[in-house]
């Protein structure tokens, strides 16, 4: 494995796993051979997002705005990237503001489509209300949360793909059971029994099959 100006080769076997959904990325990669499967977690299971094949380049969002990784990566065959980390790329664009601004525009409209494909998956549109309103709360926070987010609910329909008049049916359901409180903003009144309500949804469709 060679270090070059740039970057450096690296060869996966067919199965490995190259980073996982969550994960801090440092690097970028181009597949010199090969083939990489990006898949996603949604609710209980993973979801195939793409295939990708040779002189594809991926991993380029986690580098650039520091999130964690918003998928995994996997070898479907034996696999050989060439792999260019945050320090090298960054150099590089940083050389042109032009180039650095059209970068950073594009891997924010391509976080906001990611966040908007894992809500449209989740076929149980309730669900799909309630993980959103989720992922405003951070992890650990059992407390009361501002989720910042308008009742109106223009912002979450254009995430999630419901219309107004579904998340005000669903917000008015979740205030009946003191799980929300809808003010200026959506405050959740309690983690946990957000969580528990999900699992209560869940299981009642499971039953109506």
């Amino acid at each position: 494995m060679a270090k070059e100006d740039i970057g450096y080769e690296r060869i996966l076997k067919a199965g490995e796993t190259l980073f996982r959904e969550g994960e801090e990325g440092n690097e970028m990669y181009l597949i010199k051979s090969g083939k990489v499967r990006i898949v996603k977690g949604m609710e209980d299971m993973e979801k195939l997002l793409a295939v990708l094949g040779d002189g594809a380049f991926f991993g380029e969002m986690a580098v650039l705005d520091r999130e964690p990784r918003s998928a995994s990566a996997i070898a479907e065959t034996d696999t050989e990237l060439i792999i260019v980390d945050r320090d090298a790329f960054l150099r590089s664009i940083n050389e042109n503001p032009f180039i650095k601004y059209i970068i950073g525009t594009l891997t924010e409209r391509l976080r906001k489509t990611d966040d908007m494909l894992k809500y449209y998956s989740i076929p149980n549109e309730g669900i799909r209300l309630i993980y959103y309103l989720g992922d405003q709360i951070r992890e650990g926070e059992e407390k009361e949360v501002d989720t910042g987010l308008s009742p109106e609910g223009k912002e979450i329909g254009d995430m999630t793909g419901l219309s107004i008049e579904k998340i005000k049916k669903y917000l008015r359901d979740l205030e009946k059971f003191d799980i929300v409180e809808q003010k200026d903003t959506i405050i959740i009144k309690s983690p946990k029994k957000l969580k528990k309500y999900e699992e209560y949804i869940a299981l009642r469709e499971e039953f109506q099959k």
